[in-house]
Formats: structure tokens, C-alpha cells, sequence
């Protein structure tokens, strides 16, 4: 019986930072990686994606600024104006305000709630779409490890950072 647990333990192989260990053989592998923030952020896909992201943003300020207006106006009224009104006019005014203010947080929250969700497809999107070229750019370049997030390890060489590689065949797309 222990010998099966031996030989089982045996076949169990870890693999890490470039090693490849299979009992007590080891095998040096090649380890790369990838910068997703500048793959966003500098692929000419990732520009454009940007782009429309932005002009959404301003679209929805327009909009969230009118709102603004509409609270400050309301405000100004009572102010200026909440001695010369009767009770329930007064009422109805601070009820409006309520309302607009409501309004006004609802918007800016929905808004931040959808930009942060087109920021996210943005980035699967074309994570999906750079795969293919990651994997090709891997192969061509015989790595058998592509780390996603470089920041997790400690320290990586720069030199097998293939981000300015893999935009540039993106960009060929």
C-alpha cells in the first residue's frame, strides 16, 4: 500500500516562475507577460474604446448638469422666495426639491454604474480579441508561461515583457 502512495506522489508536478517539476526531474520552462492595463489603454482598439467610453461620459454629465441646474434653481427659489409663499406652495416647493435631489443622486450613481460596466466589457472585449495574438506571440516566442498580472510575483525582468509585442499585432487587426 505505501508503495502506491509513493509512486503517485511522484507523478505530482508544480509548475512556477519558469520551472516545470515532475518528482525529482526539472525542467526549465520560459515565462512572459503581458500588461493588460497598457493593452487597454494602447492598443488602437482599446483607443477607440476609450473614445466612445469618453463621449458617453460626457453625454451623461450633460445630462447629470441639468439636473444640477434644476436642484440649484429650486434651492434659489426657497431662498429668495420661501417668505412670500403660502404653506402648502412652500410644501409642494420643498417636495419638488426633495424629488429633484433624489433624482439628481440616482443619476449620478446609475451613471457610475454603467461607465464602470462599459470600462469592464471594454476590457473583455478585447482581452478575448488579444488571446489569439497573445497566443500566437507565446508560441513564436516559445514561452510556456504568460502571466496576466505581473504585480502578483515580486519581480519580473522586463525584458519578457511581450506587451509592446502583442499590441503591435493587435493593431494589425
Amino acid at each position: 500500500m505505501r508503495t502506491g502512495i509513493k509512486l503517485m506522489a511522484m507523478a505530482v508536478c508544480f509548475v512556477g516562475l519558469g520551472l516545470v517539476f515532475c518528482g525529482n526531474s526539472i525542467a526549465e520552462g520560459k515565462v512572459g507577460y503581458i500588461n493588460l492595463q497598457r493593452l487597454v489603454n494602447e492598443s488602437k482598439m482599446g483607443k477607440e474604446a476609450k473614445a466612445n467610453i469618453q463621449k458617453m461620459r460626457k453625454q451623461r454629465e450633460a445630462f447629470i448638469n441639468n439636473k444640477l441646474e434644476e436642484v440649484n434653481n429650486l434651492r434659489r427659489l426657497l431662498n429668495d422666495a420661501a417668505d412670500q409663499m403660502s404653506p402648502r406652495e412652500k410644501r409642494d416647493k420643498l417636495f419638488a426639491l426633495r424629488r429633484a435631489q433624489k433624482e439628481y443622486q440616482r443619476l449620478i450613481n446609475d451613471a457610475k454604474e454603467d461607465l464602470l460596466r462599459e470600462d469592464r466589457e471594454l476590457v473583455a472585449t478585447i482581452l478575448n480579441k488579444a488571446n489569439d495574438v497573445l497566443k500566437k506571440v507565446a508560441k513564436k516566442r516559445k514561452y510556456t508561461i504568460i502571466l496576466k498580472d505581473p504585480n502578483a510575483i515580486g519581480y519580473l525582468d522586463p525584458s519578457v515583457d511581450i506587451t509592446d509585442e502583442v499590441i503591435k499585432e493587435l493593431n494589425k487587426r
